[in-house]
């Protein structure tokens, strides 16, 4: 089990609308894992969004509140949610255990790898099945 923090970003961008990201420090690094969701995170056990992996970021980046001027990220992030967390199981592209311990999502989430969603080779990004369960 790894202490870290996490970040949950509600971004309005102008390009792929609304959206939610969610990040965390990785296990024995300086950067920050990053995922993308459509959805809300869910607050209760039986509701499953799905998440996308997105490049990780730096510490700066992960944690940016602001607008963003221009690019591909272009528009207004606003902080959702954030705190500790601890990391229980990372296995990249399989299975994420992280225990969060924020205002808003409290509890053990799961990330489950249902597949990678196909671009060129530098496009290619992880999908995950993102719900709050029981550490297993």
């Amino acid at each position: 089990m790894k202490k870290s923090k996490f970040i949950i970003v509600e971004h309005h961008a102008k390009r792929a609308g609304k959206h939610f990201d969610l990040r965390f420090r990785l296990p024995d690094s300086d950067k920050w894992a990053s995922f993308a969701g459509k959805k809300e995170p869910p607050k209760e056990p039986g509701t499953k969004i799905m998440l996308v992996r997105t490049l990780d970021h730096t510490e700066e980046e992960a944690l940016f509140i602001g607008t963003i001027e221009s690019g591909y990220g272009a528009g207004t992030l606003k902080k959702w949610d954030g705190g500790s967390c601890e990391i229980h199981k990372y296995e990249r592209g399989k299975h994420i255990v992280v225990d969060f311990k924020g205002r808003k999502i409290k509890g053990i989430y799961h990330f489950i790898s249902t597949k990678v969603l196909r671009g060129s080779k530098s496009t290619n990004k992880e999908q995950y099945m993102f719900f709050k369960g029981k550490l297993k």
